[in-house]
């Protein structure tokens, strides 16, 4: 009888579920965006120990994992659950943004810097008529500010 393959399939979706719920851990106060890395390894690791088990079962006699495959499927699955767990809890421990603007309501007056370090507000930008393709100035109706993480 010949020796059975080792079914890696298992092990690297075993082995990615616990590097993505690490990774979340560790990055998860440095950026809020780590969630998504972290549910698309979920994914590939289910993908993985999925076709593992099915090569486990088809093919028993050619590939190991009858027994480590769902010991290793039962494991990924608590490690996904402490993750939709922890995501739970800390989204619910950042606190709410009680004092800011709704949709429609107006911001409040601000001035910041430009990236030529120039000065601006709210109100001057406001002010500052818009010329359309027939050269004709008119007021601003609203100003689309956004915020970059830069170099810092």
């Amino acid at each position: 009888m010949a020796a059975k393959l080792w079914n890696w399939r298992l092990w690297a979706g075993f082995g990615l579920t616990v590097v993505a719920l690490v990774g979340y851990a560790l990055l998860v106060m440095g950026t809020r965006a780590v969630f998504w890395p972290s549910l698309l390894l979920f994914v590939v690791a289910a993908v993985l120990l999925a076709s593992g088990l099915k090569r486990a079962r088809r093919e028993p006699q050619s590939y190991r994992g009858k027994i480590a495959g769902p010991i290793l499927t039962t494991l990924s699955v608590l490690v996904f659950g402490l993750f939709g767990f922890t995501t739970y809890e800390v989204f619910k421990a950042f606190p709410a943004a009680k004092n800011a603007p709704q949709i429609g309501q107006r911001a409040p007056a601000f001035s910041l810097v430009d990236a030529n370090g120039k000065n601006f507000s709210l109100n001057q930008m406001l002010a500052t008529p818009i010329s359309d393709s027939g050269g004709a100035g008119r007021a601003t109706k609203g100003v689309l500010v956004l915020f970059y993480r830069g170099y810092w």
